[in-house]
């Protein structure tokens, strides 16, 4: 494992327990195309021009496998391999505390969408050169969305100012320290939202329909698939 400094890091968040998968593994470990899920991701970044280190945040009991791993996927960029925690917001507060203080640019994506190719990676990375504080991918939304209230529609919203958001997200790296150096405990299901929380600007990009977040057997299939493609 590399031990260097970086301009852009990458936090691998892989410390999800995939209960609705239903293995008797963390989500991380389980199978995907003849290797564990993490593999996929894990190699990707490290494949990745833009990405100068990568911090991988597992399940405790973990942290040896994933080292095991990123030797054995060859991941050279991998800087430190940290506990995850009870929460997604804990699992990147732990990886964010490897970041190497010279990094400049965190990019922070989930294992559990596997197919991470350089382009969203290059589209979350450009806005922060024209000033924004975060950037993330996002895409339309299809159906019709209402606000519900005790089983009742109460609002039909404008679903062309609506978008559903994946990872990776990147951010500068002062921005993103900000947002979680917050007291007490703060989570939330992205990144982004804490850095809006502060104040920060983020953009949205196009965002990646392979992206998509492995949650049940159903889509690990689908995913695999995609891989077979």
């Amino acid at each position: 494992m590399s031990g260097g400094g970086s301009s852009t890091c990458a936090i691998l968040v892989a410390a999800g327990a995939g209960e609705r998968l239903g293995f008797d593994r963390p989500k991380a470990f389980v199978g995907l195309g003849g290797r564990v899920l993490l593999a996929e991701s894990l190699e990707r970044l490290d494949t990745n021009d833009w990405v100068d280190t990568i911090v991988v945040a597992v399940p405790a009991g973990w942290e040896e496998a994933a080292i095991v791993l990123a030797e054995e996927v060859v991941a050279s960029k991998v800087a430190a391999v940290v506990t995850g925690g009870a929460t997604r917001s804990d699992s990147v507060r732990a990886g964010l505390a490897e970041v190497p203080e010279e990094a400049l640019v965190v990019l922070v994506h989930d294992a559990a969408r596997p197919l991470v190719g350089d382009d969203v990676v290059e589209r979350v990375l450009a806005p922060l050169s024209e000033g924004y504080d975060g950037a993330v991918p996002g895409l339309p939304l299809a159906d019709t969305v209402k606000r519900v209230q005790d089983g009742v529609a109460v609002e039909t919203l404008d679903r062309s100012r609506l978008v559903t958001v994946q990872t990776p997200q990147a951010f500068t790296a002062d921005a993103l320290r900000r947002a979680y150096a917050t007291e007490g405990h703060v989570d939330a299901t992205d990144c982004a939202s804490l850095v809006e929380a502060r104040g920060g600007r983020v953009r949205v990009v196009e965002g990646d329909p392979r992206l998509l977040k492995i949650t049940t057997p159903a889509d690990l299939a689908l995913v695999e698939s995609w891989l077979a493609d």
